[in-house]
């Protein structure tokens, strides 16, 4: 294990370097929200938002990731092309109070590059029952959005802006 070791080190050192100056860049781009972790793509995906919709990145005491003309949007991001990539990580709660007005879901290539995104009205998703609920140990625990690419055309502002309100 040592030698492994000794020989990826330097790799893991770039990884590492390259990591950090990518968080500090889009730190600059976070309205002062500290980014935190490992999250990279989450990171691009919240800045990238901000950026497309020309919004403000909101703290993590919201349901939401940025705020925008008026919409409150929580931003789900994947990257690469293997299966689930059209899959977000779990969602809390889809109705009630201070739930978001907007779902962003952001695909990246296996290289970072954004290959689309798409912009959903969440009470249209709620009344077209687009959230599943995420079981866990036959438990219900959270909710979980399907992006259909085939199907979601109309929902896709990037690359080209196409999307609802």
């Amino acid at each position: 294990m040592d030698a492994v070791s000794a020989r990826l080190g330097a790799h893991f050192a770039t990884i590492a370097a390259t990591y950090e100056s990518i968080r500090r860049e889009l730190q600059l781009h976070s309205d002062g929200k500290s980014l935190k972790g490992d999250e990279i793509v989450g990171w691009i995906g919240e800045v990238y938002a901000k950026l497309l919709l020309g919004g403000t990145i909101v703290s993590d005491s919201f349901e939401h990731d940025v705020e925008a003309g008026g919409r409150c949007i929580s931003v789900k991001a994947r990257k690469g092309w293997k299966s689930g990539w059209t899959q977000t990580s779990a969602i809390p709660k889809i109705q009630g109070t201070n739930c978001p007005s907007h779902l962003l879901f952001v695909h990246l290539n296996d290289d970072f590059t954004v290959d689309r995104m798409w912009l959903y009205p969440w009470s249209d998703m709620v009344a077209l029952n687009r959230f599943k609920v995420h079981m866990v140990r036959g438990s219900p625990r959270s909710f979980i959005f399907y992006v259909n690419p085939s199907a979601d055309t109309r929902y896709v502002v990037y690359p080209e802006i196409a999307g609802p309100d």
